[in-house]
């Protein structure tokens, strides 16, 4: 079953939750970092299967329908090209998992003959443990760079990959502060970032 979670915001304009530079030549606008970010973590412990709802507020009073629509547009061109980007970053790290795996296993190849030859060698027994130890031990070493990235590395890739898509698909419409949401502020003061920021 699908829920909703409503993230409020509430700026004294709503030019604020823009960034004035856009390193894209296809948007005239980008959201504002300090906007993204917040939108972002107030999504980050939602459940998973809910839908997001923005709702836009100007100086506590509802945002117009065509404000709240600008929003929209923008948010969604905003978390679409991050959920891009995550995207490309996890492809681009499983390719890196996958041909460390394949040189770390080769590297455990090589050690495991050659510590198997250090075994047969006549060398004194306290030499001969040390070194066949040594090379073993360095071999699995050179597994354990993979073994991180297959294993724990892209799985908070994956999540944000997944989070931005579903904030591209956040519905932005008119809020309806109350005083129960009046707090929102008090956590993050949206209203008192300043309107220009750095690209996103």
């Amino acid at each position: 079953m699908t829920g909703m979670t409503r993230i409020p915001i509430d700026v004294h304009d709503v030019d604020q939750l823009f960034s004035t530079f856009d390193p894209s030549p296809f948007h005239e606008f980008s959201l504002n970092a300090t906007a993204a970010q917040y939108i972002a973590s107030q999504a980050w412990y939602a459940p998973r299967s809910d839908h997001f709802v923005i709702e836009l507020c100007l100086r506590s009073r509802p945002a117009s329908r065509k404000d709240a629509d600008k929003v929209e547009a923008v948010l969604r061109q905003h978390f679409t090209r991050l959920a891009a980007n995550e995207a490309m970053n996890l492809r681009k790290l499983i390719r890196t998992g996958l041909i460390s795996l394949a040189i770390g296993l080769c590297v455990l190849a090589f050690c495991t003959a050659l510590s198997r030859l250090v075994d047969n060698s006549p060398l004194p027994d306290g030499w001969r443990e040390g070194i066949r130890d040594g090379i073993s031990v360095f071999g699995w070493v050179a597994n354990w760079r993979p073994a991180q990235i297959l294993f724990y590395d892209w799985w908070p890739l994956r999540r944000n990959r997944n989070l931005y898509r579903r904030l591209a698909k956040a519905e932005v419409v008119p809020g309806k502060l109350s005083r129960k949401d009046a707090h929102a502020d008090e956590v993050a003061p949206i209203d008192t970032m300043p309107i220009e920021s750095g690209p996103t």
